[in-house]
């Protein structure tokens, strides 16, 4: 158990890594039009900071990883709610589907964190139940963030077919 935590932490913290990355470029993306994307910056630094931690420090990680991973999982679950309001104000229909998946993920961390015994005894089916979660709800950001897109592009060449006739 001990070598497949090690294993599991320095995995995690490769994944931890190039998620923050991917996060942060899209907040870079997105942060013009979402205004409440600050706790999306946030959670993208958090990320890259945890992952770096666990790619080296692997060792002490492994004790401390139910909570770590229990800490991350709420910052996400209120990240994609919050992400929610934003896709509703754009007019997104679908925006629920984010706020709903992000409450859940926020209450499986809260409940993992307050309960570490649960996450120590089954830790693997936790963060693979918590990364599908999550990841369900990226991927719904992802699909509306190219609705809302295109959406802009297709104003955006209005106008200027608007400018060129004046």
């Amino acid at each position: 158990p001990a070598n497949t935590l090690l294993s599991l932490a320095w995995v995690i913290g490769c994944l931890f890594f190039l998620g923050g990355c991917t996060q942060l470029a899209a907040w870079i993306a997105t942060r013009g039009f979402m205004p409440l994307s600050g706790l999306m910056f946030f959670s993208a630094l958090l990320q890259i900071v945890l992952g770096c931690v666990m790619i080296f420090h692997p060792a002490p990680v492994m004790i401390a990883l139910p909570f770590l991973f229990a800490f991350w999982l709420l910052v996400e679950g209120v990240n994609l709610a919050i992400s929610s309001a934003d896709f509703r104000r754009v007019g997104f229909r679908y925006w629920w589907c984010v706020c709903c998946l992000g409450i859940l993920a926020a209450c499986f961390g809260a409940y993992c964190l307050f309960n570490p015994n649960t996450g120590v005894d089954s830790i693997a089916w936790i963060i693979g139940l918590g990364i599908i979660i999550d990841g369900i709800g990226d991927w719904v950001k992802v699909a509306m963030v190219n609705k809302v897109q295109k959406r802009f592009v297709r104003r955006h060449d209005r106008l200027k077919e608007v400018e060129d006739i004046t």
